[in-house]
């Protein structure tokens, strides 16, 4: 290790992480800007004495911010460092993290004084070594969130535990202790699980530390039991407890299939002995009963769905439940806890119990139409099936159909385009992929359509002749939708319009307008090795600005074979949620002479080009953006029907 002392500059402010406590756990370079400070401010209700020790030994001023106002701290800091002082600004944790550094940053820019900050070891990731797990698990949870409940400081519109909680990621909820009932409540109407692992850690890594575990049935008894008031941070989330839940789940990092230019595929590689199996997923369906007589019809139908199914414990055991072929889920809590607890764990909810009980168990955990999963509510005789959610997007209604003719029940399905054999604006070129372009009014155009009113559609002509066929079986008995040859003709006549392109499209074309853009774009790129995603989406969307094409009708990205393990190109992909074809350097050679303009890859990889063919081979169409050189990169598009792979 170097024993070089990190150098600092006299008149400078340095924002300093401390960690989350223990002495040893701050940054090198923290410690060696403390030693040389003349001053140090530091959090002492929240940083142990000693870290600041070298500062005090050498005779610098030391203060402590706790009975401190703002104004007091800022003064302290612009009077030392005007005068040439080292101003060390020590906080707890890392200073990004709830560290109050934005006003303090605002005030020295304005009064000319320079800063730097010097990150810190998070509180939340002391604890997770503390715990001895990973916050995040593969295929389990992928996302930490960061938070606070309410308190002075309110939350922004969104970010409320409850909302958060949709999520269902790993939650490091700071500052939060004495309201841990709260904590609960909102984190069980947002869609955790009662048996989800929650741990509160008191003061992690200081000599007095406390760790408790439990789930969110439990946890705010074990708090106020412990008598935790402040100095302790809570982690939520499954993978708490992963090792005893889920000991199958690894990451493909390191797993011998996944290759890198760094890990190339071998001959020899095998898997690993023991390897246990991949866990099954969630089932798509789960079926819910209250009654006797409903646990019996729910067990008939989580047969015919592949669901799973949800009956009350007594009702386990009664004939037509027990051995039936379907996982079986005996609870004994209440069942608006157990319709909360499936909330984010399936796609379609098959209810059977009363409406009123169903409406005041989803009522809570409706979040946005795209989101919610799709609800039935139908009575223990199957007579009535009643889609009360996700009715389109979903497919509730769909669902409620099919399991009236299960039931020979009558599916009682209120949506207004349905009951008048309309199309459902919402689902239209859905199972192809189409996207809605965010800023449509997709609620006001379903008005119009419904109500009769004149609408105006505008297909592309440039489009695929699939594309076509698609909008007019779609739209062909529906007498107050008319087509219109150029976008011009929309803004003259109609206050609604359906317009799907792969265009980019800019300005007002009708006040209400719902644009929808088909997968129709290949992208065809090539690069320079190494060349990081951030510039490939540079060139990307410069390339489809000038051209005036969306981003939102690309269908791949496309590459030839001697680039496929480019990492630049494989998060390209990944970004624009799209897939990454790569075409053999065999079939590039094998294209006819004058398809396309040949590249400076003959020279280096032996094939005749690579972003305007690989596209237009990809596509099965035509290049309608012709290729684009970039400093390190190139970008040609093409339009077509698409090639299997």
């Amino acid at each position: 290790m170097s024993d070089t002392v990190y150098p600092v500059r006299p008149g400078h402010v340095y924002f300093i992480g401390a960690g989350p406590g223990a002495p040893d756990l701050i940054t090198l370079r923290g410690r060696d800007i403390i030693a040389q400070a003349d001053l140090v401010v530091y959090a002492d209700s929240l940083v142990d004495e000693r870290i600041v020790a070298p500062a005090r030994a050498r005779g610098a001023r030391i203060v402590g911010s706790a009975r401190l106002a703002l104004e007091d701290i800022l003064e302290e800091m612009v009077r030392a460092a005007r005068r040439g002082a080292v101003v060390a600004r020590v906080h707890s944790g890392d200073p990004a993290i709830y560290g109050a550094v934005h006003e303090q940053i605002v005030h020295l820019e304005a009064e000319g004084i320079p800063y730097e900050i010097v990150p810190g070891v998070p509180s939340a990731f002391a604890a997770a070594a503390r715990l001895g797990v990973e916050l995040t698990v593969p295929n389990l949870v992928q996302t930490v969130i960061f938070t606070r409940t309410a308190g002075r400081t309110p939350m922004p519109p969104g970010e409320a535990l409850r909302d958060l909680a949709t999520h269902q990621a790993t939650l490091a909820i700071h500052l939060s202790v004495t309201r841990i009932t709260r904590v609960v409540e909102a984190l069980l109407a947002g869609g955790y699980p009662p048996d989800t692992p929650v741990a509160v850690i008191y003061k992690v890594t200081w000599p007095d530390e406390q760790v408790l575990r439990g789930t969110l049935e439990d946890i705010a008894g074990r708090v106020r039991q412990a008598g935790f008031t402040r100095h302790a941070i809570i982690l939520v989330g499954a993978a708490l407890d992963a090792r005893r839940t889920e000991p199958a789940r690894r990451s493909r990092l390191y797993d011998r299939s996944h290759t890198h230019r760094f890990r190339p595929l071998r001959e020899s590689a095998r898997p690993l002995i023991g390897r246990p199996p991949t866990p099954q997923a969630r089932a798509e369906t789960a079926v819910i009963a209250l009654t006797r007589n409903g646990s019996r019809i729910g067990a008939s139908l989580a047969v015919r769905l592949r669901a799973e199914l949800a009956v009350p414990e007594k009702f386990a055991g009664v004939e037509g439940v027990k051995g039936v072929p379907v996982t079986l889920h005996p609870f004994r809590h209440s069942v608006l806890q157990e319709v909360r607890q499936r909330w984010h764990q399936h796609r379609r909810l098959v209810l059977v119990m009363p409406t009123g009980v169903a409406v005041r168990a989803v009522a809570p955990l409706l979040h946005h139409k795209s989101k919610d999963p799709a609800v039935i509510c139908l009575d223990e005789t199957g007579r009535w099936v009643i889609p009360l959610v996700g009715g389109h997007q979903a497919g509730a209604n769909a669902l409620a159909r099919e399991i009236a003719r299960y039931t020979g029940g009558a599916a009682a399905v209120t949506t207004a385009s349905d009951v008048q054999g309309l199309p459902a604006l919402d689902l239209l070129g859905r199972e192809a992929g189409w996207r809605i372009a965010e800023n449509s009014v997709l609620t006001q155009a379903s008005a119009a359509l419904v109500n009769g009113e004149p609408v105006g559609l505008f297909v592309d002509p440039e489009l695929p002749a699939s594309v076509h066929a698609q909008v007019e079986a779609a739209f062909r008995d529906v007498p107050n939708v008319a087509p219109v040859a150029a976008l011009a003709d929309l803004s003259d006549a109609f206050d609604t319009a359906l317009i799907v392109t792969h265009r980019r499209l800019t300005g007002t074309l009708a006040p209400t307008t719902v644009t929808y853009h088909p997968p129709v774009l290949y992208v065809g790129m090539g690069c320079r090795r190494g060349v990081p995603a951030t510039e490939l989406r540079r060139a990307l969307e410069t390339a489809c600005k000038e051209a005036g094409l969306s981003l939102e009708s690309i269908a791949a990205l496309v590459t030839a074979d001697v680039k496929r393990e480019e990492p630049g190109l494989q998060a390209l992909a990944e970004q624009l949620g799209v897939p990454l074809r790569v075409v053999s350097s065999d079939t590039l050679r094998n294209l006819p002479t004058g398809a396309f303009t040949p590249s400076a890859a003959q020279e280096h990889f032996d094939v005749p080009g690579v972003a305007e063919p690989a596209a237009l081979v990809a596509s099965a169409g035509r290049i309608i953006l012709p290729k684009r050189v970039f400093p390190r990169c190139t970008v040609a598009i093409a339009i077509g029907e698409g090639r299997d792979e």
